[in-house]
């Protein structure tokens, strides 16, 4: 599109509106955007989790469509809009766990979330066998966690087979959230290829299958595939009564949330790298390249000739969360004012060396978060700029595996809930040693699944041409000067800690079982 025609186009405000539905690990998000994709309003409700048993994080499939229905309900009724002017519905969720449903959309059992771990031994008998892993990484373009479909779906054939037997069908976050509103039972590409979606063919894999273990029978739960932007059904009427929506609206596939952040980034261009600081740090590069390594996941995007290389871990929020309760810090106006003490230190000052690991840990499941060199002159100002700088060598981690294959343009896109923190967008700099450019929305998820849903139904012209002229990003963060020195050592010190520490985690007599822990040797990713 030409400049011209994509000013004119940018500058155009019609009466047709787009809902996206943005559906995390931790909160639901519904945001109505007027067709420059302006948000006009927004509703939010928290994603339930139950946790019955340690490891266990799931939640009722009616309970999670309940917190959908109820933010879509108040978005509607205090928006004062016609609902018939809404165009389109995208939706975007979480990726891997597990939900399985009848053939007539009946849930059976609760969904099952990324964030489940009671697949650990599961997970650790597929690591242990590297022919096993070897197909699963190089035809399904990862390696799983404990929290992916085909581990979980071990773990209940051992543990409750009944609950399999009864499934139909497997689906992802974003689709039982869409078959309620629709009927429609299917998935979509970016979601497909976390389980046992042939990433080369866009086909399922008996392959991928029959090396996590599974019978060859279950593939009777592997859903219809489709592109992210297909509308592949309308709003019922019991939907339509329950939410406010109007009856017959199109509703798209949807697609994975990182790849919905990316479009709402401006990301999802072959050449440029997202980082996202929120429940989990995520960051990927975009390509059209198909290189795997276990170091990333390859992951199918809105078509399957686009991709995006995703190096991630549950290394961001959860981390500084639980920090911040240590530290006693119960409010937003508490951490944000424990922030600007932080944003206070001298920035080449000594603090304490944090490893993010109280969730998860990409070096192996033994690893645990840690704080080191701390000492009695040390204030709640040093540790928290502490916990920062730690999950900021997460991302340096992350992003020093992916930059052995790939290459990126500048300036780095950052987005997430910690990139509203100046203090956190000047560390990442600092660290990457590389300018950082925030991305303008807040709800990247909810913009991107509305651009699919709008192109999808011929209101804007192409998803390439929205994230050109309608995402906004705040001027590039530079780093600075005095900064290399500091940061050279503060990864030299990661490294260092992470090496000594690797046998005392495996070591101990609370480690999981031996074959999840790893060692990071010379020859991997450092910070």
């Amino acid at each position: 599109m030409p400049d011209h025609e994509r000013q004119g186009w940018a500058g155009q405000r019609g009466g047709r509106l787009l809902l996206g539905i943005d559906v995390g690990q931790t909160a639901v998000k519904a945001v109505l955007h007027d067709e420059r994709l302006q948000p006009i309003a927004v509703a939010r409700r928290t994603s339930p989790v139950d946790r019955p048993a340690p490891r266990f994080a799931e939640r009722s499939q009616d309970a999670l469509w309940a917190a959908v229905a109820d933010a879509v309900a108040e978005l509607v009724s205090a928006s004062g809009v016609d609902p018939g002017a809404i165009a389109a519905i995208g939706i975007t969720g979480h990726g891997d766990g597990l939900h399985l449903v009848t053939a007539s959309g009946e849930p059976v059992g609760p969904a099952i979330t990324a964030m489940d771990s009671r697949a650990h031994r599961e997970a650790a008998e597929l690591a242990a066998d590297p022919e096993r892993l070897r197909v699963v990484l190089e035809r399904s373009g990862q390696l799983p966690t404990p929290g992916a479909a085909g581990n979980l779906l071990l773990w209940l054939l051992r543990h409750d087979p009944e609950r399999v037997a009864r499934a139909d069908v497997m689906l992802f976050c974003k689709d039982v959230v869409r078959l309620r509103l629709t009927g429609d039972v299917s998935t979509d590409y970016s979601d497909a290829c976390a389980s046992f979606l042939d990433v080369g063919t866009g086909s399922w894999s008996p392959e991928v299958l029959a090396a996590y273990g599974l019978p060859s029978d279950l593939r009777r739960l592997l859903p219809d595939v489709t592109v992210s932007g297909a509308v592949v059904g309308h709003v019922l009427p019991d939907a339509a009564a329950r939410t406010g929506l109007a009856v017959g609206t199109p509703v798209v596939s949807g697609l994975h949330d990182v790849q919905a952040s990316s479009i709402g980034m401006g990301a999802l261009v072959p050449g440029r790298l997202a980082l996202v600081a929120g429940s989990f740090s995520t960051n990927g590069v975009t390509t059209t390249r198909g290189d795997v390594d276990p170091r990333w996941q390859s992951r199918l995007s809105i078509t399957p000739d686009l991709r995006i290389a995703m190096s991630t871990s549950a290394t961001a929020s959860p981390s500084f969360d639980w920090t911040l309760r240590l530290l006693g810090v119960g409010s937003p106006t508490e951490r944000d004012a424990l922030l600007a003490e932080a944003a206070l230190l001298d920035p080449e000052e000594a603090v304490p060396l944090v490893l993010p690991f109280q969730a998860d840990s990409p070096l192996g499941a033994a690893a645990s978060g840690t704080f080191a060199g701390i000492r009695d002159g040390h204030t709640r100002a040093h540790i928290v700029r502490g916990a920062l700088e730690g999950i900021v060598l997460m991302h340096r981690w992350h992003t020093r595996a992916l930059g052995e294959r790939f290459t990126w343009d500048e300036p780095i896109l950052l987005g997430g809930g910690l990139a509203r923190s100046p203090l956190y967008v000047q560390l990442v700099a600092n660290a990457l040693r590389a300018p950082i450019s925030v991305v303008a929305s807040e709800e990247a998820g909810a913009f991107g699944a509305a651009a699919v849903a709008g192109v999808a139904v011929g209101l804007l012209p192409s998803v390439e041409d929205v994230q050109l002229a309608l995402v906004q990003h705040a001027a590039p963060v530079l780093p600075t000067e005095a900064s290399a020195t500091y940061w050279a050592g503060v990864g030299a010190a990661f490294d260092d800690l992470v090496t000594a520490l690797d046998p005392w985690w495996v070591g101990r007599p609370d480690a999981v079982h031996p074959a999840e822990a790893s060692v990071v040797g010379p020859s991997e990713p450092s910070a």
